[in-house]
């Protein structure tokens, strides 16, 4: 499958190369089946894939972190669990991680863990939520109320 046959979800992801900078974060996880990740990656969460081999396929996930898949065709998880492995993005921008969850929404992926607020009413109040790859991979997305709890 070619990058051009992927209908990359516009505008969820700036997935605009770092170059300027001095690192990116790099996470690499197993994946069954190269198409069926590069596919998901790129129509339901907007990562861009930016290089395929015959044993797999680079993401640029929102620009500042270097996504691998490696095809491990037994790399299924039949019941993903949220913890204690997952990867995913920090959104800084409300708007941007509402944008997201709205799109993932619609998209009729299926949430491991609903959008929902967590420690309300503390420095470490933010809104998440995590679906799960077709492999069983665990992404979550979230977004802190004061952006400089981020860390």
């Amino acid at each position: 499958m070619g990058q051009d046959e992927l209908e990359l979800q516009e505008r969820l992801l700036d997935n605009t190369r770092v170059t300027t900078g001095l690192y990116i974060a790099h996470v690499a996880v197993p994946c069954r089946d190269l198409d069926e990740a590069a596919r998901w990656y790129a129509e339901v969460l907007g990562a861009q894939p930016v290089r395929r081999l015959k044993d797999r396929v680079t993401f640029s996930f929102g620009g500042v972190l270097q996504l691998v898949c490696h095809l491990e065709r037994r790399a299924s998880v039949h019941n993903p669990r949220a913890y204690p492995r997952h990867h995913g993005l920090t959104f800084l921008r409300m708007e941007d991680f509402a944008r997201m969850r709205d799109h993932v929404t619609s998209s009729g992926a299926e949430f491991l863990v609903r959008p929902a607020l967590r420690f309300a009413d503390t420095p470490h109040e933010h809104q998440t939520f995590m679906v799960a790859d077709p492999s069983g991979n665990v992404v979550e997305f979230k977004c802190y109320v004061r952006p400089e709890n981020s860390y």
